[in-house]
């Protein structure tokens, strides 16, 4: 799989950018996006194409609690339950590390990517932190994007 990073621009698609707006809408009242504020009413719009990952004994474990609707059609798996490390084993690719990076940064993160399954196809790729509800600045969940022309 190949990643390249992306300035946020008017060549995002629609969904991303307004996705990435929302969580800036949160993080510029100084209160970090926690999952009282991303909750599937919040989420209503985008969720088919989320997919939610869980940090775990200090990111040494990354959980795909949840794969949306619309990932696993356009790719054909279904990943929850497994581990960024599980893709990263199938697909000789670096997720894990990716999502670890968003983690550090606590900053969101946008590419253009490869789709794992599907040679031909591409997406952009958006990556969220979700902070913790104690206020401590720790990233608990990072919120997996995907977006692609249909």
């Amino acid at each position: 799989m190949t990643s390249e990073r992306v300035e946020r621009s008017d060549d995002l698609p629609e969904m991303a950018a307004s996705l990435l707006d929302f969580w800036y809408h949160f993080n510029a009242q100084a209160n970090r996006p926690t999952r009282d504020d991303f909750t599937p009413f919040s989420l209503k719009k985008w969720l088919g194409y989320l997919d939610v990952y869980g940090i775990e004994d200090d990111g040494e474990v990354i959980r795909i609690r949840l794969n949306g609707t619309r990932v696993t059609e356009l790719t054909g798996e279904d990943w929850t339950g497994r581990t960024a490390r599980d893709v990263d084993r199938k697909f000789d690719s670096k997720l894990h590390d990716d999502v670890m990076e968003v983690v550090r940064s606590r900053q969101p993160s946008i590419h253009e990517t490869q789709i794992f399954q599907k040679d031909y196809a591409s997406a952009h790729r958006l990556m969220l932190p979700i902070f913790s509800r104690e206020g401590d600045g720790k990233v608990t969940q990072v919120l997996l994007a995907l977006f692609w022309g249909d």
